[in-house]
């Protein structure tokens, strides 16, 4: 892959991203979508996930009032989510303090 001299690094961020997307891992864009499905309109205005990492999905959420929210609907979520991201099922979500800004 080349680089151009002046490729500004959110850029090339966002172009990994995509080449990291395959059939078998949703892009962050069907992601969040199926996430708020999955958490509500209003779990998902408050958290964002960030990493699928050994079949666990890693949230953040904005605060410890909406961590303890979906730790409570942790297993209507996972259920909601079975099945749609990619062939290896979700087993976890891990909820964790943090920003929930779209980056990109």
């Amino acid at each position: 892959m080349a680089v151009k001299k002046n490729t500004a690094i959110g850029d090339l961020l966002k172009d990994a991203m995509k080449n990291l997307a395959s059939p078998s891992r949703p892009s962050i864009e069907a992601m969040l979508i199926i996430w708020e499905d999955a958490a509500g309109v209003a779990g998902a205005k408050h958290s964002r996930p960030v990493a699928i990492k050994r079949s666990e999905l890693v949230v953040n959420v904005d605060g410890s009032s909406w961590l303890y929210e979906l730790t409570l609907k942790k297993r209507d979520i996972l259920k909601k989510m079975e099945g749609k991201f990619g062939k290896k099922p979700l087993k976890n979500i891990r909820y964790r303090i943090g920003d929930i800004k779209n980056s990109a």
